[in-house]
């Protein structure tokens, strides 16, 4: 790390190695068994010239065997490029850099609700484009445009052309720890996609949201975020929202330095799904499973979730935590949506009813030596009406659970 080449040059490498094994009982509720194992390489070069110009590469591959259900496209990824871009100074606001970047690189913004890497995922999303961006003490500043890129197994990925991401994201930070987020974001997909009898694209959506998260002297906290979308969804029009409001306690002096927190998170859904306008909120590219539970069911569409978590740390070297989640779809008549967006179940005429059930899970965290981390997660969802009554026949409980054993190693 930090390597000096001469007086003007600095050099950098490092990386990540990761194993993780998986039982998924009743799996993307299909019903199946899913046990099997994932393995991941990352391992990145940076080269700066003084703070004017840099160079970034980092490569992966990632691989999965033992699946008993088809493999996902966030499986595998044979050796590719995860991040190859290049960094030019453009000048500085606020005696703070301004940076263009170019090329391969992933996307992060705020509270990565709505734009995130998904280190969940085996592959990690990232995208390929050009960046503006400053960051400074007090103010941040972004403006993107990018495409997403598609992991293929097979040969070397390329992007989506029918998919362009745009948007400006500016942070403003009053003091550590306090952060007042206003963004605008631009998402259009001209593939056609229908998915359980609804169309889902294609689709222009105009995201505008904000978000205000803090602390008062870092006991009380707050998390609060809202967003609206406009645009089309194949011949219709769009106006779909989200909001988040979530309270935290974090008492001082506590033996295992506990907080914990109290979210309502809601995500609209439509009531005639192809009829009329369409409010079906779209997720983009979030990371859903940090947010809407471990069992990886529920995204942040057609929603309702009034979750609960606790934190506690042991000892220094190991991390405790909870949640507990509460599930509702918005509308009875739409789709209920995975993660990844995918709409995964859905009953036209309603009379499901909308309880899609209560989610538990417990996370623990050993930090075994400064560069190697072992994580053991178990989620489990206990099926409310709506699953039991859209459960397959014959394809046995209703209810799913997700064993998550991972093993990492950084250098």
């Amino acid at each position: 790390k930090r390597v000096h080449i001469g007086d003007n040059w600095l050099f950098s490498t490092g990386g990540e190695a990761r194993y993780r094994y998986l039982n998924e009982e009743n799996a993307r509720l299909t019903g199946l068994t899913n046990d099997y194992s994932q393995t991941r390489v990352r391992t990145y070069a940076d080269l700066w010239y003084k703070d004017i110009f840099r160079v970034y590469a980092e490569g992966i591959f990632a691989n999965s065997y033992g699946l008993d259900l088809p493999r996902l496209p966030i499986d595998t990824e044979q050796a590719d490029f995860l991040n190859l871009f290049v960094d030019l100074k453009l000048g500085e606001i606020a005696d703070k850099p301004v940076y263009a970047r170019v090329g391969r690189q992933e996307l992060l913004f705020g509270s990565q609700r709505l734009v995130s890497p998904l280190d969940w995922a085996n592959t990690r999303r990232t995208f390929q484009g050009a960046r503006v961006m400053r960051t400074g003490d007090k103010f941040d500043f972004d403006a993107f445009w990018a495409q997403p890129v598609i992991p293929n197994p097979k040969a070397i990925d390329s992007v989506d052309n029918n998919v362009n991401f745009a948007g400006v994201w500016g942070s403003y930070k009053p003091k550590k720890g306090t952060a007042l987020d206003l963004y605008y974001l631009h998402f259009d997909n001209t593939t056609p996609i229908t998915q359980l009898g609804i169309v889902r694209a294609p689709n222009n959506v105009e995201t505008i949201g904000t978000r205000f998260s803090g602390d008062k002297d870092s006991r009380f906290l707050w998390d609060f975020e809202s967003a609206l979308q406009f645009g089309s969804q194949g011949s219709r029009d769009r106006f779909a929202g989200m909001a988040t409001a979530g309270l935290g306690y974090h008492p001082k002096d506590v033996t295992w330095n506990p907080t914990l927190w109290a979210y309502y998170d809601y995500a609209s859904g439509s009531n005639n799904p192809n009829v009329g306008t369409d409010n079906t909120f779209n997720q983009l590219f979030p990371f859903g499973h940090y947010y809407l539970g471990w069992a990886d069911v529920v995204g942040r569409q057609n929603i309702h979730d009034v979750n609960f978590s606790l934190t506690m740390y042991p000892t220094k070297w190991m991390t405790l935590w909870f949640q507990q989640h509460n599930f509702w779809l918005a509308s009875s008549k739409d789709a209920l949506y995975g993660p990844g967006g995918v709409a995964l179940r859905r009953d036209p005429t309603g009379s499901a009813g909308s309880y899609v059930g209560s989610e538990v899970d417990t996370i623990v965290n050993f930090h075994l030596g400064k560069r190697t981390d072992l994580l053991v997660s178990y989620a489990y969802l206990f099926a409310g009406s709506y699953l039991q009554k859209t459960q397959p026949a014959g394809s046995g409980s209703a209810n799913t659970s997700t064993l998550s054993i991972i093993m990492n190693y950084r250098w």
